[in-house]
């Protein structure tokens, strides 16, 4: 690659994030009233692009393909966290903090997701399903020196199912016998759950019944130990980010609110010699332009799926560093039906049959997902989804009608919530002109930062939000269960008896494809009835630079980089490969 002006190669200048020089361009940027990362992008595309010319063969790459000087890693982690915590996270920014700073039991295999071991070196299973039997490493620590035990996961899934916690994911532990009922409060004795450390070194799950996906359960962020000795301390502050304390791959030792993490290596963790990045720099980048244009820099080494505008994608695809697969994930909106006039089942009908889901998919988004009707998406063995969701006009108009509300007269003016994207905005602009047009109704939208947003759906103080959900593991529960009267993750106030009669019948059902019937008959409750308006389904559209070796593509977008490393030679391995006949 060519130099720029003093003496720096051309990614030494661009990386900012990883050499401290995002600092002195966040305080311009502050000091100019322009977002901190807009200014860096803009920087970065300034002196950054105009390089030289590239090395050969690096036209079939989308950007700039120059390593970073040592194991150092930069990637865009979309938002702020809202949490820090395990226990009562619930957003893809906040779990890929998790992982790399947090290990469970078992973890997922970088590949396949499969579950493999993690802080339990092994586990046994009792002939009837029921019984895990967890068997810890000898000599686990926390990142701070302090012993870990079989009492910390006792602890710590204990606290996840105390109400007080308030863990929007604790129905993730529901399928440990009596879990329900002391999450609910109708069991007060922690004991009577099917949980215990007889030793320090052995973690027994009783289960209420077998379930299937269990042990992919115990990798999920939820699943993961926290520190009793630490929040015991410093209690809430505990989840300042520099005052963290895990047991994972990786420790936090930098951050910057709305700027970065900076992540090292744990050098208590168990497998050690297995992390390769000396460094993690996590870049909080909502605007998915500015994301793809300091990937194109070479700012960022990778953009995870969902961070490329859907109007890029056709222009990037055919790059080598694009990344598209499966990817179990849904887009919908959803709305609060304790409010009106939402509370009217026939509200929910029209905007439903009003919402042309093909044109959102074939022209808003360029063809870069799939239009979809539901709320489970598609490759879920021997699971017959319901019959979709349609758009239709005449039978919209019908439903406003019975309502109350003929050709929209009298309907009250409403609002779409959405989180800072581009793409969500065209999507709530497109959604709007539809409405208008269908059935005649006035619709405003409102744009909030990540953290606003979450707080405004988990509070349900909006009329309809821009929603989504990517599976957790590989079942079609992972979709249903948070619709359930008062999950924490429905945030719609929606409630339906038949609909929670049958999740909870499934989850005791020892015929698979009974048990998948009875899904399948919650998921047309869910839609007839339910608070969702389902958009798209979601496929992946990631960037990942060529030297970055160990990200694979994922039908969960989860990403484990304990085991990821940088490649400066992979210009002349990627050569030899294409030689080889």
């Amino acid at each position: 690659m060519g130099r720029t002006s003093g003496g720096r190669t051309r990614r030494e200048a661009a990386s900012l994030a990883a050499d401290g020089i995002l600092r002195p361009v966040t305080a311009l940027a502050k000091n100019q009233g322009v977002p901190a990362l807009a200014a860096v992008a803009a920087l970065v595309l300034a002196f950054g692009t105009g390089c030289g010319s590239r090395a050969p063969g690096d036209a079939a790459y989308f950007g700039n393909t120059t390593p970073p000087s040592g194991q150092v890693l930069t990637f865009n982690n979309g938002a702020e966290p809202e949490h820090l915590d395990p226990a009562v996270m619930s957003g893809q920014p906040d779990g890929r903090i998790a992982r790399m700073v947090f290990e469970g039991l078992c973890s997922a295999d970088p590949r396949t997701l499969a579950p493999v071991p993690g802080q339990a070196y092994r586990w046994d299973l009792s002939p009837d399903g029921l019984i895990y039997t967890f068997h810890l490493r000898p000599g686990l620590t926390w990142a701070d020196g302090h012993p870990l035990t079989a009492g910390d996961f006792l602890w710590s899934w204990q606290r996840v199912l105390r109400p007080a916690t308030g863990s929007r994911y604790a129905s993730f532990l529901f399928p440990v016998r009596n879990a329900q009922a002391f999450n609910e409060g109708t069991l007060s004795d922690s004991t009577a759950v099917g949980l215990a450390a007889p030793d320090d070194s052995t973690f027994v799950v009783t289960l209420a019944q077998p379930t299937p996906y269990f042990l992919e359960l115990t990798t999920f962020y939820t699943a993961l130990p926290t520190p009793r000795h630490v929040i015991e301390k410093l209690g809430d502050d505990w989840e300042d980010a520099l005052a963290l304390v895990g047991n994972g791959p990786f420790r936090i030792v930098e951050w910057e609110l709305k700027n970065r993490f900076v992540l090292v290596p744990n050098e208590r963790y168990w497998d050690r010699k297995a992390v390769k990045l000396e460094r993690i720099v996590a870049l909080p980048v909502e605007e998915l332009s500015t994301a793809t244009n300091l990937y194109k820099a070479g700012v960022v080494d990778w953009n995870p799926s969902g961070y490329v505008p859907k109007t890029v994608v056709p222009f990037v695809r055919h790059y080598k560093d694009f990344s598209g697969g499966p990817y179990h994930g849904t887009y919908f909106f959803s709305m609060v039906v304790s409010r009106k006039p939402f509370d009217d089942v026939w509200v929910r009908r029209a905007l439903n049959a009003a919402t042309d889901r093909q044109a959102i998919a074939e022209h808003v988004l360029r063809g870069t997902v799939t239009a979809w009707g539901g709320i489970t998406p598609m490759g879920y063995a021997g699971y017959t989804a319901p019959a979709p969701l349609k758009h239709d006009p005449v039978y919209a108009r019908e439903c406003l009608a019975k309502a109350g509300y003929p050709g929209g007269k009298g309907f009250p003016p409403i609002e779409i919530l959405f989180n800072t994207s581009e793409d969500h905005r065209r999507i709530a602009e497109a959604v709007q002109a539809m409405w208008k047009r269908d059935l005649g109704i006035q619709v405003t939208l409102s744009n909030q930062e990540w953290a606003s947003y979450l707080a405004a759906t988990t509070t349900k103080n909006y009329d309809v939000a821009r929603r989504s959900w990517i599976g957790d593991f590989g079942d079609p529960m992972t979709f249903l269960d948070m619709w359930i009267t008062d999950a924490g993750n429905s945030r719609t106030g929606w409630s339906n008896a038949e609909y929670d009669d049958l999740l909870r019948r499934a989850t005791v059902e020892v015929d698979p494809a009974e048990r998948l019937r009875m899904l399948s008959r919650a998921e047309a409750i869910l839609l007839s009835e339910g608070p969702v308006i389902p958009v798209y389904h979601y496929a992946e559209t990631s960037l990942i630079k060529p030297y970055v070796k160990g990200i694979y593509s994922t039908v969960l977008d989860v990403h484990p980089l304990k085991g990821v490393s940088i490649d400066p030679d992979w210009r002349s391995q990627a050569a030899a490969a294409e030689a080889t006949p």
